[in-house]
């Protein structure tokens, strides 16, 4: 498994704007934050949900999204680092040195005083065509395959950025989230 860390713990509040018009209540546009921070069964403290009927489940405790897409998707959208920051895709972590492919369903991990169990690949919602205003923006994300994917949380405890990702166990038969988002969309 490749060396990999937390580069960015996030959270937001819901918060009200308007997009072409239409109101929209989200907290998808994470802020990272820069103290350690209490990750518990159903998120990070602090953070907040404006769906709980699709998000907020304790299949999805934490929205996990590596940085190493970030180059592409600003020059897709045609947008800098300030314009489109980590946290953009609503996740709580961002990661370095991890990906789809290298993350199986059912890895226990420990990020900092946290146990967490990986789930499910994220699917890609109409709420990111939204706050981005490119109604192609969950689709491109799902043909990518850049999804990113989720976490329950299996030991309560504090996580930090520069919290490294240490695997504790692995599944022998276990799909990578890169194999199941692909049966999904197929």
């Amino acid at each position: 498994m490749a060396t990999a860390h937390l580069h960015a713990v996030l959270l937001s509040p819901v918060v009200e704007f308007s997009r072409g018009g239409e109101p929209l209540r989200t907290a998808l546009c994470k802020q990272p934050v820069a103290t350690r921070v209490w990750l518990g069964p159903r998120g990070l403290a602090g953070d907040e949900c404006a769906d709980r009927k699709h998000h907020g489940h304790e299949d999805q405790a934490v929205c996990v999204y590596p940085m190493e897409y970030y180059p592409a998707w600003r020059e897709w959208l045609q947008l800098d680092a300030e314009a489109f920051p980590f946290g953009s895709f609503g996740e709580n972590f961002t990661i370095s040195g991890l990906v789809e492919s290298d993350v199986f369903a059912g890895d226990q991990v420990r990020i900092g005083e946290a146990v967490v169990e990986v789930t499910k690949p994220r699917q890609p919602c109409a709420t990111l065509n939204k706050v981005w205003e490119r109604r192609d923006f969950a689709a491109h994300m799902g043909r990518e395959g850049w999804t990113g994917w989720y976490l329950r949380v299996l030991t309560p405890g504090h996580v930090d950025a520069g919290d490294a990702w240490e695997l504790l166990a692995r599944q022998s038969q276990a799909q990578s989230m890169a194999a199941l988002w692909a049966a999904k969309r197929d």
